[in-house]
């Protein structure tokens, strides 16, 4: 960990007043000494004012670096250096309330057992530790720091299931609950040792991280024969997704070498084992198409997923730079690539995307975000306004007559930040693959369309760009629609598109074009609920649903 003077100093003098409240709380502990515990309840001042000065120092820190635009390595020490000082200040506060609780209690004997001698000493063993692991070029003694809160809480449970048992006998009950809440305070302090440690984690590794997640980086780096503490690998933190796993890039320090080794990727376990099988999936059917999976580690109902890194931009950073020839060149070898994959995977069972049914799920979120959105219908004279869940339910018996032709193998969540195009191998790539499946093809079309209108960049170029792009894969999606006779490919498109119009607006804050997007969901849904059997053949989407 980085140690500038200028935060590591006042932080040495933190740690020492908080030693000096520790001391005298044990001494107080041992020989019920009054004066001992008024003396550590003497230190919470001189505490408070280390606290400011070294808040005050990271504040300026920070700001002399942000003359010249602060890196994300500034950002993330300053960020550890407040974490720490907030974290001993809670400790500092615990002890406080462990003091004058015991300044105050009766049966003062019930505290004075080894086991709480131990969980205090183990606290103090923790604060010795500080300085040593922000000094250390590895992560260990940080590890260690944190692993001394399984030592507290381990001691004080064993010293509450003792009381627990003297309780049942009816005797010394206030004396026994008093010394019981002091046990609860004491095995916090060892919470707050954990947030020590992985405050220091956080500044060695350059990114905020708590300790579980640093041992699934463990075991997934070891795949690639890497240690996290090793100070030529760094790991930078590049996302959370909207499921909220976490996303962090595996790169060199090497000043020659700017590209990342791996992506390392943590969440829900039941999601990352889908990811997993996703990708082994399509390489399996593509290879290539998909990155490898380097390592895979699960604990409890977390996992970690550390696989290659592909080169090359999203589609929404080509529509965002304005890169108007990459993208044509990109999305046209996009759809060659569907064009073969849907031809490779195509079954004769007709598996329905069932548009609404998924839209009727995501409603509650919806409506979370935008309780706006969520009116009731009413009719004005010979104006009539249905409420969205009528309207999902004549859409959704409407759904049941327009059954795909066949079945593809999908990527299930086809959104432009997932589709990856290398322009100097020609190459498309896709990621975030938890969701593939057999299904419509028109479902991964329609969610590429409306991500492409979700981007929360207003910049005029951008739109027009933005809406080309939509009615190119529209027109894409109807001329293959032709090549399979497919005959309710603009109905289902309609319901598509109107599935993530509407569903999509829980991602979005922006009022205005959250309303852009639920207007045009509810608007294609009125269209079709409308049409007569005769019109469904006729049916084709306004192309003024792409343009603002």
């Amino acid at each position: 960990m980085k140690t500038p003077a200028e935060l590591f100093d006042p932080l040495r003098f933190l740690i020492i007043e908080i030693h000096k409240q520790l001391q005298a709380l044990e001494m107080f502990v041992e020989t019920a000494d009054k004066e001992l515990a008024e003396k550590s309840l003497a230190r919470v001042d001189y505490i408070d004012n280390f606290q400011i000065t070294l808040l005050d120092r990271t504040a300026q820190y920070l700001l002399d670096w942000s003359e010249d635009e602060p890196d994300d390595d500034i950002q993330i020490l300053t960020q550890s250096y407040q974490h720490l000082t907030h974290s001993l200040k809670e400790l500092s506060r615990q002890l406080e309330r462990i003091a004058y609780q015991a300044l105050n209690m009766t049966g003062f004997k019930l505290i004075q057992k080894p086991t709480v001698f131990k969980a205090l000493d183990t606290l103090r063993t923790g604060l010795e530790l500080i300085e040593t692991a922000m000094l250390s070029e590895t992560s260990q003694t940080a590890v260690d720091i944190c692993r001394l809160q399984l030592r507290i809480s381990k001691l004080c449970q064993q010293q509450l299931e003792n009381y627990q048992e003297r309780l049942k006998k009816g005797q010394q009950t206030q004396a026994l609950l008093n010394a019981s809440f002091i046990i609860k305070d004491i095995n916090q302090l060892g919470d707050g040792l954990l947030r020590i440690g992985e405050a220091i984690l956080s500044a060695n590794l350059g990114q905020s991280i708590k300790l579980e997640r640093y041992h699934s980086l463990e075991e997934t780096l070891s795949a690639l024969d890497l240690d996290p503490n090793a100070p030529q690998f760094s790991i930078t933190s590049m996302a959370e997704t909207k499921s909220g796993c976490t996303i962090s890039g595996v790169s060199s320090n090497d000043p020659t070498d700017d590209e990342l080794l791996a992506i390392f990727k943590e969440g829900q376990k039941q999601k990352l084992q889908d990811e997993k099988k996703g990708i082994e999936s399509w390489n399996k059917k593509f290879p290539g198409i998909a990155p490898k999976v380097y390592s895979y580690h699960k604990s409890g109902n977390k996992a970690a997923l550390l696989y290659e890194y592909l080169t090359g931009e999203t589609f929404d950073k080509l529509i965002a730079h304005l890169d108007r020839e990459n993208l044509e060149v990109g999305l046209n070898k996009l759809f060659s690539l569907l064009l073969d994959i849907w031809e490779e995977t195509q079954i004769k069972e007709r598996h329905s995307a069932n548009y609404m049914g998924q839209l009727k799920k995501r409603l509650k979120d919806v409506y979370r975000v935008h309780p706006d959105f969520d009116v009731r219908g009413f009719k004005v004279g010979d104006v009539e306004r249905i409420s969205l869940e009528s309207l999902l339910s004549k859409a959704a018996r409407l759904e049941k007559k327009f059954r795909p032709p066949k079945s593809v193998y999908i990527h299930g969540d086809f959104n432009v930040d997932n589709i990856i195009y290398d322009p100097l191998e020609k190459q498309i790539s896709f990621i975030d693959l938890h969701r593939s499946e057999y299904s419509d093809y028109v479902q991964d079309l329609s969610v590429f369309m409306v991500s492409n209108y979700r981007m929360l960049n207003f910049d005029p170029n951008v739109r027009k760009l933005i809406a080309l792009t939509m009615q190119g894969v529209y027109e894409f999606g109807e001329r293959y629609s032709k090549q399979i006779n497919d005959q309710s490919y603009h109905l289902r498109m309609a319901l598509g598109l109107a599935r993530s119009f509407l569903s999509s607006t829980r991602f979005v804050l922006d009022e205005e074009h959250a309303k852009a997007m639920h207007y045009r969901g509810r608007y294609l849904l009125e269209q079709l609920v409308k049409l007569n059997t005769k019109q469904h053949a006729t049916y084709r989407i306004p192309k003024e649903i792409f343009r603002e």
